[in-house]
């Protein structure tokens, strides 16, 4: 079993962090929009911020989640990608 360099497992972690983070900020903006989604004319919800300014915030957020979610995948790829150029330079 190949030894695992203390970078690249530093390097997963974050990337693993990064994954999480977007995920969590993704469904906690799904979970807004479909708050927003419960307002009507009878329940317009807090007054000092309409529903469209709010969905707006939320899905932005959401993709901030999915933002976040792609550069943990990149970060992840390029570490497999340079420690397969490492080890075929090595060998």
């Amino acid at each position: 079993m190949p030894t695992v360099s203390r970078n690249a497992r530093l390097l997963d972690l974050g990337s693993l962090v990064c994954i999480v983070a977007g995920a969590l900020l993704f469904y906690t903006a799904s979970l807004r929009l479909h708050e927003i989604g419960k307002l009507s004319f009878r329940h317009p919800g807090p007054r000092g911020q309409s529903a469209l300014d709010a969905s707006d915030r939320a899905q932005y957020l959401a993709f901030g989640g999915v933002a976040l979610i792609l550069a943990g995948c990149s970060v992840g790829i390029g570490g497999v990608i340079s420690a397969a150029r490492r080890k075929r330079v090595s060998s």
